[in-house]
């Protein structure tokens, strides 16, 4: 294998995503230069659902808005209320996980 030192051109850099978006739209086709053989790349089903999958998760917020404006409202409201048995529990594993917090 032989190294060179010429540099990666910008515009040969693409991501996963950007090629997957290419290929689904059909901008890309995976083929070989004439007289030689044909690549061609197949995907799993379980592939294309895990693919799917990532993209849902991606766009479900990481904050959940709706619970956050009911805790808001509850502590304004003076309702909100902590079990201190449940602060105590979570305090005892976390010293026995020997995680400091």
């Amino acid at each position: 294998m032989k190294i060179d030192d010429k540099p990666i051109l910008p515009a040969t850099v693409a991501t996963r995503n950007e090629v997957a978006t290419a290929l689904a739209d059909g901008d890309i086709h995976m083929s070989a230069a004439q007289g030689q053989g044909e690549d061609t790349v197949q995907l799993s089903g379980n592939a294309e659902r895990v693919a799917r999958m990532s993209e849902a998760l991606q766009k479900i917020p990481d904050i959940r808005v709706e619970r956050v404006q009911d805790l808001k409202k509850q502590v304004a409201a003076g309702e909100y209320a902590v079990s201190a048995r449940d602060v105590a529990e979570k305090m005892l594993m976390t010293m026995k996980k020997g995680v400091a917090v």
